[in-house]
């Protein structure tokens, strides 16, 4: 199966070429342009490196986050896109998931850790997979505290691995929690690479996940900034009547 994958969840965006399990090529850049600038050129570039033509693609895989808003949007809306082109199957990767891939079993626990801003994370716990394969998720996604993470984290006192930018963000404050035990991997093994996202969706489409892209939708666990501005102006909206009706 070849399979390829694109992730723009994070700033890190990038992707990837998956053959039977194989990595046959990726492009990973970590730097301060849109995604929408750059993701295309990226897909070309791929694919032109590896020789392969975009109708010899068999499946493409789309991470689908929790992460950037924007990020997350561009990369679906593309993938939907070349999904819907070449008439191949599109399955929607979560995020934290892919940062999972692959991991370590020498750890109790991985938590993936996404930044949301402002001390908070998007976050799932996994117990990795002793084939560095698909890791099994103990704890739901959610958008908690550098905090909370804390103190949910490591209760077996075992070791603990932390990974992905919300990892390296807040590093300090986790490995002093965890002394001796806590590992957060240097950043460029820390942050998710799209050879995730492509393997893990590997796995998914063979257990019969994924197909429709109109069945792909961002993963976002919070409101958008523009919902929670519409949701204030509805409130002052609502509260503005009520004095009206009053007097």
């Amino acid at each position: 199966m070849l399979i390829l994958a694109v992730d723009t969840s994070t700033m890190v965006g990038g992707v990837a070429l998956i053959n039977d399990g194989a990595l046959l090529g990726e492009h990973v850049l970590n730097v301060r342009a849109t995604h929408s600038e750059r993701l295309m050129s990226s897909v070309d570039a791929t694919l032109t490196g590896a020789n392969i033509a975009p109708g010899d693609l068999d499946a493409i895989a789309c991470g689908v986050g929790p992460g950037s808003f924007t990020g997350v949007r561009i990369g679906v809306s593309a993938a939907k896109g070349m999904s819907y082109a070449l008439g191949i199957p599109l399955v929607g990767v979560p995020t934290l998931d892919a940062l999972a891939y692959g991991r370590s079993p020498g750890f109790s626990e991985v938590w993936s850790m996404i930044d949301a801003r402002h001390g908070r994370c998007y976050v799932a716990c996994y117990k990795p997979s002793d084939s560095f394969g698909a890791a099994k998720r103990i704890l739901d996604y959610s958008v908690l505290d550098v905090s909370q993470i804390v103190d949910s984290a490591g209760a077996d006192g075992d070791r603990v691995l932390f990974v992905g930018d919300g990892a390296l963000a807040y590093s300090d404050s986790l490995l002093s929690a965890f002394p001796g035990r806590g590992v957060v991997p240097p950043a460029a093994f820390g942050i998710l690479r799209p050879a995730q996202v492509g393997m893990l969706g590997m796995e998914m489409l063979e257990h019969g996940e994924g197909g429709d892209p109109a069945h792909v939708l961002p993963m976002y666990l919070r409101p958008t900034e523009a919902e929670v501005k519409l949701s204030r102006k509805e409130m002052e909206k609502d509260g503005s009547d009520s004095v009206s009706h009053e007097s």
